[in-house]
């Protein structure tokens, strides 16, 4: 004998009703069995959630970005290129322009390179180091008492 809905009084709501109620017990039981039940059918941990997650690599696709103020008689291009302002070409200039000129003593040095005007130099400024190759900032004494420029 076959079930029928018009032989137990069911209208079409109801019908459906009871599919949907018999999917959703279904699909809970596939998921419990699925990913909540071990293979040897006990609980698993409450993180289990996060072994199914991809984990991150281990390490970062870049290296993180150095922070300012450089010392910009000693950094590279690849450096200078972070600060605002400066693309590579301009970078590539700076550099130059120290090798070709000597380095850099002031701001205001800044300026013999092509494409940095005062606004740009002005930005630059607080952003980087005005170090000579003794490692001193110009103006300042060393222990023999000469002034560094």
């Amino acid at each position: 004998m076959r079930w029928s809905a018009r032989e137990h009084d069911l209208n079409r709501r109801e019908a459906l009703g009871l599919l949907l109620l018999g999917g959703l017990i279904a699909a809970g039981r596939l998921i419990r069995r699925r990913l909540l039940l071990g293979p040897d059918g006990t609980w698993r941990e409450p993180t289990f959630l996060s072994s199914l997650l991809p984990r991150p690599s281990a390490e970062p696709d870049e290296p993180p970005a150095p922070e300012p103020p450089f010392a910009v008689n000693l950094v590279g291009a690849d450096t200078l290129v972070y600060l605002p302002g400066v693309g590579p070409v301009l970078a590539d200039r700076i550099v130059q322009s120290r090798r070709d000129e000597g380095p850099f003593l002031s701001p205001a040095d800044l300026q013999r390179v092509k494409g940095i005007g005062p606004k740009l130099m002005q930005r630059l400024a607080p952003l980087l180091r005005f170090h000579t190759a003794a490692g001193r900032s110009p103006g300042t004494t060393s222990s023999t008492g000469d002034t560094c420029r």
